[in-house]
């Protein structure tokens, strides 16, 4: 596991296309980390970086089955 500087909590963000909603916490990283995320439910892309901080997202709501 990577080490991180730091955490901070980022509220929730739902998904545009279906509406499922995550609690996002943002990861420092001592190097720059480069990755993206697809909703659980649906695939549609949510976010996408190349920085040194990083979100991590729990799904907290399922989305709409007909996205």
């Amino acid at each position: 596991m990577v080490r991180t500087w730091g955490t901070e909590d980022r509220g929730e963000e739902a998904c545009e296309k279906c509406g499922a909603v995550y609690k996002v916490t943002v990861h420092r990283f001592p190097m720059r980390d480069k990755d993206y995320f697809d909703c659980n439910d649906c695939g549609y892309r949510m976010a996408s970086w190349n920085d040194t901080e990083g979100p991590s997202y729990s799904q907290i709501k399922k989305g709409s089955p007909a996205g």
